[in-house]
Formats: structure tokens, C-alpha cells, sequence
């Protein structure tokens, strides 16, 4: 009888464990629309890191997932807090400064500016809050349409692709 207690007690801290790991640490998803395609495609499995988002690690062209009311989205990061960002003819401007996009497919937002967007009043990303786009810019479910991320509803950064394990990628800048 006291082996049993053991092990079931090994089991319920192990359970626990899990748990704690994947509630503030890293957790597991699938991709579940091409909106970031080339980089992540529909039924990818990708591991969603929650430190960098806890210690305000987020930076430009990660890819992060985040809660949109009900919704769960994927898309990446164009602009941080405090920074300008701005179309002109096609090509980005971070803080009047010229951006390769390597990501974006012959397609391109032609004119863009912050002080457009939902909720925004200047040409300035605002404390506490991210410029997202998708990698395919047709699908405009993303800052183009309801505006600025606030950090408190990104869940983390996509850090790893492993399914399919011949797309196995770490770094999707």
C-alpha cells in the first residue's frame, strides 16, 4: 500500500510540474490559418515561449501569439513601444528608417501611417503596446484592423517550429 501511495504521489507532482511549466513557461499549439505563410503554414505544431513576454524580452519581427477577445492570433511584430512606424510607396519606416521585410511575398502595404490605426491618435506606438502584421499582408486581421497589441494580452513568442520535423526552425526572423 505505501508503494502505491509513492508512486501516486510522484504522479500528482509530476502532473503538477507539467502544468506549472506550461502555464508560465512555454506551451504548445497548431497553426490554424496561412496568414504568416511562408514562415509558419496551416497545421504547423509550434512551441509558444511565455518568458520572453513575462520579462518584456518581445522584439521587432518576433512572431508572437495573442488573445484578440475570444480569438487566439499569430502574427509578428513591426513596432515596439515608443517607436514610429510608417509605410511610404511600399516600403516600411521604423523610425524613419528603411526595413527589409525578407518575410513578405511581393506583397506590400503601400501606404501606412500609426496615426490611421484603431485607437491611435499620433504617429507613436504607445507605452504597453506592439504594431503587429501578418506575413501575408492581404489578410488584415491583424493592427490594420483592430489596432495597437497591449502587452497584457500577448501570450508569448512562436520560438519553435517541430512538426512538421523536416520544417523543424528555431528563428523565424
Amino acid at each position: 500500500m505505501r508503494s502505491i501511495l509513492k508512486h501516486l504521489i510522484s504522479i500528482i507532482i509530476a502532473i503538477i510540474i507539467v502544468l506549472l511549466i506550461q502555464a508560465f513557461i512555454v506551451t504548445g499549439t497548431v497553426i490554424k490559418n496561412d496568414a504568416m505563410e511562408p514562415s509558419l503554414k496551416l497545421g504547423d505544431r509550434v512551441i509558444i515561449n511565455k518568458v520572453k513576454t513575462t520579462f518584456n524580452l518581445l522584439d521587432n519581427n518576433d512572431i508572437i501569439m495573442y488573445r484578440d477577445g475570444n480569438d487566439i492570433k499569430v502574427s509578428r511584430i513591426i513596432g515596439k513601444p515608443g517607436q514610429s512606424i510608417a509605410y511610404k510607396n511600399g516600403t516600411l519606416y521604423r523610425d524613419d528608417r528603411q526595413v527589409d521585410e525578407p518575410y513578405v511575398n511581393n506583397e506590400s502595404i503601400t501606404n501606412l501611417s500609426l496615426r490611421n490605426l484603431k485607437h491611435s491618435e499620433e504617429d507613436i506606438i504607445p507605452p504597453n503596446a506592439y504594431f503587429v502584421l501578418n506575413d501575408q499582408r492581404k489578410h488584415e486581421d491583424d493592427s490594420r484592423t483592430f489596432g495597437f497589441i497591449q502587452r497584457n494580452d500577448i501570450i508569448g513568442d512562436v520560438s519553435l517550429r517541430y512538426y512538421p520535423f523536416k520544417k523543424f526552425t528555431m528563428n523565424f526572423n
